[in-house]
């Protein structure tokens, strides 16, 4: 007995030196402890809190009236409480539990109340936030919002362990009226947000904060600082506490079904999430851009001090993103364009606009509120020289080029031959026409003394009694290739191998007349490509421009593309790039490219795969009057409206509705009543 009430009179078993602040500050009666805090695990103890590591902490008891024991939380716990759950489908099945909160709008709703209910869990992202695309490698980054009601950890099972102790750490630490405070007024988690994302290591300076950086969707545990934490914690005193930012809507863009998008049946709420901490949109329709008109007017400050706000680009290019708003004022004007997609700064392709507001009591900084809009990875917008929507497409292609993602991939050593090495074949005089000499030649004397000692390597793993030898050769050698990567190339471009590797790939993609100049020589490679699907590829890609009016078939076969080569437009270049794409990684470089050809990856709860194309019709008056629809090698003339024009646009007293109804595969396609 007297040994548990011991063990209770520590907040922590742990030993390390945020454990021993802990205890120190528990003992001097400066923390307040775990006490009043109650653990919750949800994934039958497969990724469980190590027992015995937060004797005061409370641990959750489900009965009857508590909802299921295992799965995503469905209910809300009276008493503050952090929790976890290591489970989820596989990306393409469903994916993690916080995109799938994340995908409902009531789902958002309820990840709102639990943050505002002194509730927080903690996730992996498991396969939904990873450098790749269409699951080669990884699928990007695949959640639709961004908001600060939930932790998501890079990675699996276990991931969530270093942000759950955090979290649990940073709680105790808080002086017990402090602590309190945060209870009793329910901002809690608002506070440990605000904390947790300050102490990160990626915020090195105050403005930092009000970056992208320390806002990611999905947090690495490398930017963890956990003693920062906790000792923020433990200096915050009641007038320390940061105010709440809260958000609504007053006015925004109107989209219409059928007219700005188009989907069978009930579509998919394009509003996801409108809660006073995160608004969130699918980023849908045919106007130029998306605006709205948002209040901050609700945000405060526990100790009734005035606020200041802050309204800040968190992700998303700058030239697409207008944020009009003032530290004064509590409203401010947001205008969105559809752009392509951007890298984080670990390379993760996401297709999302992240916008933070935060509230400032001149002491503090609040956690952020999100407004936030995803692009639909399959869709590509174009825009005119007068900055008009000019058309729409609807099956974009997969953009990965199908490079290494990690520098130590053997991979990269056949890259280097590949551009390198002079010959008379069609890859050789490609790469002459977009790398000097100088630079391609600066590349194969990097290759050939990593190709040899490659070769050096692969003898001695064929030896079992050298097994040992092997490893330690290849790690050696592995780190050698990733610092070559990296080394700089002879000339003015100041290019180092790997973006001498990547600008030169990019280029050929960008080569419009490279199918229609060298079908011949690039089917007959295909017929001796290691990639077994190449031909059917190169067939699939090819019919699929032939469908939508980019490629034209002559007589013979031969293909060219619909438009002169002068008259091409930004679409048309689009589809034919992806066209190359398929060349690269299927017939001219395929021992180095790997990616899948399928068209972009989409989550098929937001959105019906469609294989059109939309150009848009403007009047003498810049007024959109239409557009042409093209799909299976036909076109079709639509009015503003949506409704299709039989007869062209010079008979619009003919225009019939149009019904839209899914066909085989899940394919969207339309018919006029």
């Amino acid at each position: 007995m007297l040994h548990a009430l011991q063990a209770r009179a520590q907040i922590t078993s742990r030993s390390d030196a945020v454990g021993r602040l802990l205890n120190e500050w528990h003992q001097a009666g400066s923390a307040a402890g775990l006490a009043d805090i109650t653990y919750e695990n949800r994934d039958g103890q497969h990724s469980p809190l190590e027992a015995g590591l937060y004797p005061q902490l409370q641990i959750f008891q489900p009965d009857a009236k508590s909802g299921p024991p295992v799965g995503p939380a469905v209910a809300l716990r009276l008493k503050p409480t952090v929790g976890n759950c290591s489970m989820s489908a596989p990306a393409d099945k469903g994916g993690s539990l916080p995109r799938m909160y994340q995908m409902d709008p009531s789902g958002q709703k309820f990840l709102m109340m639990q943050y505002l209910a002194n509730n927080l869990m903690i996730y992996p992202e498991h396969q939904d936030h990873d450098i790749g695309a269409n699951g080669v490698g990884g699928y990007g980054d695949l959640f639709p919002a961004n908001n600060t009601c939930a932790i998501i950890s890079q990675g699996s099972s276990g991931s969530d362990q270093p942000f759950l102790r955090a979290a649990l750490a940073t709680l105790a630490a808080f002086p017990a009226e402090t602590q309190q405070r945060l209870i009793e007024k329910r901002v809690l988690m608002p506070t440990l947000q605000s904390i947790f994302r300050q102490a990160g290591r990626q915020v090195k300076k105050e403005e930092d904060y009000f970056t992208g950086a320390a806002h990611p969707v999905v947090f690495d545990v490398a930017n963890l600082d956990e003693e920062k934490m906790v000792r923020l914690a433990h200096d915050m005193r009641p007038p320390m506490i940061p105010p709440l930012v809260q958000i609504e809507v007053l006015k925004e863009t109107e989209i219409t079904e059928g007219k700005d998008f188009f989907e069978a049946g009930k579509p998919h709420p394009f509003r996801l999430a409108d809660t006073p901490v995160s608004i969130a949109r699918i980023l849908r329709g045919r106007s130029g851009e998306h605006a709205m008109v948002i209040s901050a007017r609700k945000s405060a400050d526990l100790m009734g001090r005035p606020v200041k706000l802050h309204w800040h680009l968190l992700q998303g290019d700058p030239r697409f993103v207008s944020v009009e708003g003032s530290a004064q004022e509590p409203e401010a004007r947001l205008r969105i364009r559809w752009h392509p997609p951007g890298q984080t700064a670990t390379g993760i392709r996401s297709h999302r606009v992240d916008i933070g507001v935060f509230a400032s009591n001149g002491i503090s900084t609040s956690a952020p509120a999100f407004i936030t809009f995803y692009l639909l990875p399959n869709e590509m917008h174009f825009y005119d020289e007068k900055g008009r929507p000019a058309e729409i497409c609807y099956q974009a292609h997969n953009p990965d080029l199908g490079l290494p993602t990690a520098p130590r991939d053997p991979r990269w050593l056949k890259a280097m031959q590949a551009v390198s090495l002079a010959g008379d074949g069609l890859r050789s005089r490609l790469m002459g026409k977009l790398l000097t000499d100088p630079e391609r030649l600066a590349i194969q004397k990097i290759w050939q003394p990593l190709n040899d000692r490659w070769q050096a390597c692969q003898k001695l793993e064929a030896d079992p009694a050298k097994k040992d030898s092997a490893e330690k050769l290849k790690n050696l050698w592995l780190d050698d290739l990733a610092k070559s990567l990296d080394l700089p190339l002879p000339g003015d471009r100041g290019l180092t191998v790997r973006t001498a590797i990547e600008r030169s790939l990019h280029g050929v993609a960008a080569f419009t007349e490279l199918f229609p100049s060298f079908q011949k020589d690039l089917l007959t490679l295909a017929s001796q490509s290691p990639k077994a699907t190449a031909v059917a590829d190169i067939a699939a890609d090819v019919q699929r421009l032939k469908q939508l009016n980019v490629l034209l078939e002559e007589a013979g076969g031969m293909v060219t593309t619909s438009a002169p080569p002068d008259r091409l437009t930004p679409a048309d270049r689009y589809y034919l790039s992806g066209l190359n794409l398929t060349l690269l990684s299927q017939v001219l470089f395929p021992e180095v490219l790997e990616r899948s050809t399928a068209p972009a990856w989409v989550d098929p709860r937001l959105t019906t795969p469609k294989a059109w194309r939309d150009v848009n019709r403007y009047g003498d008056d810049g007024r959109l009057i239409g557009w042409i629809r093209h799909q299976g090698g036909r076109t079709a003339w639509f009015d503003a409206e949506g409704r299709h024009l039989p007869e062209g646009p010079d008979q619009p007293a003919l225009a019939r509705p149009v019904i839209y109804e899914l066909k085989d595969k899940g394919v969207l396609d339309w018919r006029a009543k």
